[in-house]
This record gives C-alpha cells, structure tokens and sequence, in this order.
C-alpha cells in the first residue's frame, strides 16, 4: 500500500517524507501548517503535560512520565489524521522535543523509529 493519499481536495501526502526523525517539533508544527494540517488533539493536556512537553503547541495530545519522555501531537488535514510522537532526549537529536515517529491516523502505518519494549533501542519502524 502506497504511503502517498490523495486527499479530498485533489492534493496528495506523502507521509512517509512528511517528517523527519531528529526535527524539533516546533520546526515540524511550523511545516505541518504551512502544508494546511492542522492542531486536533485528541485530548485537552492537563499542566503536567505542558511543562514535560517544553512548548504551547496546540496540538500537543499528551506526554509519558517516564522513559525517553515521549510526547503526542495530533493534526488533521481534511478528513486525514497524524499522530507525532516526540521525545525529549532523543540521542543524536538537539536539544528539546524531537520528532521520533508519526504515523497516518486510523490506518496506523508508522515511520521513523519505533521502540519494541520499552528497555529495547530505537529502531527503524516496519512501515518504511
């Protein structure tokens, strides 16, 4: 199955170039929008998720308490979702919230790295 979707208004996404592992967020919220996805959290963060996060982003979903610190950003562009994992000390990465995955909403076909167990390493995902 082809990662590139023909949206509604006849423009397509290529989600699997859509992001980069590494990116801060705050590049790739800038991006995202200048591309017409916008913030759709799943969920309103409470205040302990926004200091773990780092940022105002309005999409932000939700953070982990533990591990790499991942955190959840949520967009929507027409009727397609992402979903933008990020973590906060991701080795190789600068400094504050880095891309590690996304993937295209309810079909789930993740890019980027994905963890299998949480002691395991960061690992290319099975949908590249």
């Amino acid at each position: 199955m082809s990662p590139l979707l023909l949206l509604a208004w006849g423009s397509s996404v290529d989600f699997a170039t859509l992001l980069q592992v590494g990116q801060a967020i705050t590049t790739a919220d800038r991006n995202l929008q200048a591309k017409g996805w916008r913030p759709a959290p799943e969920r309103q963060p409470d205040q302990l998720d926004r200091e773990r996060a780092g940022n105002p982003l309005a999409s932000l979903s939700a953070c982990s308490g533990s591990g790499l610190g991942y955190c959840r950003y949520d967009y929507r562009r027409g009727q397609h979702t992402l979903t933008v994992i990020t973590a906060a000390f991701l080795p190789g990465a600068g400094p504050g919230a880095s891309v590690v995955r996304w993937s295209d909403g309810p079909a789930g076909r993740l890019w980027g790295l994905c963890q299998q167990e949480a002691s395991a390493r960061l690992l290319p995902c099975g949908g590249q």
